[in-house]
């Protein structure tokens, strides 16, 4: 098996040596030709926003041990926990105000409905 994985290329040798020879027969099928990039964070940031929505659902306040917490759990900067917490609870202000403006809307048509008969 050893001398089957000298022989491959470069990042495959890389691949069989981290997991197995068939794993890496695995991914050259699905991805030879191909150029594949890495990001740096493993979790997608969306997931994240998630999470903190939940928290401030909850009407939960943060404190800096908890941020940094999040931070280190999520791999994220503090800077950028903070920011996502921000853009969250910006976006649930602006999901609040669509809700209020309904019953608005709906009390005109009905004063239309009203006028027209």
């Amino acid at each position: 098996m050893e001398k089957e994985i000298e022989g491959l290329n470069g990042i495959y040798k890389t691949i069989a040596q981290l997991t197995s020879l068939d794993d890496c027969l695995i991914i050259y099928q699905n991805f030879k030709g191909l150029s594949v990039t890495f990001p740096t964070k493993l979790i997608d940031s969306d997931y994240v926003k998630k999470h903190l929505r939940k928290e401030l659902l909850r009407e939960k306040v943060l404190n800096k041990e908890e941020i940094q917490q999040l931070a280190v759990s999520f791999d994220y900067s503090e800077r950028q926990i903070r920011r996502f917490l921000h853009e969250e609870k910006r976006r649930m202000q602006n999901d609040t105000v669509e809700e209020e403006g309904l019953p608005y809307v709906a009390r005109w048509l009905k004063n239309q409905n009203d006028n027209e008969e």
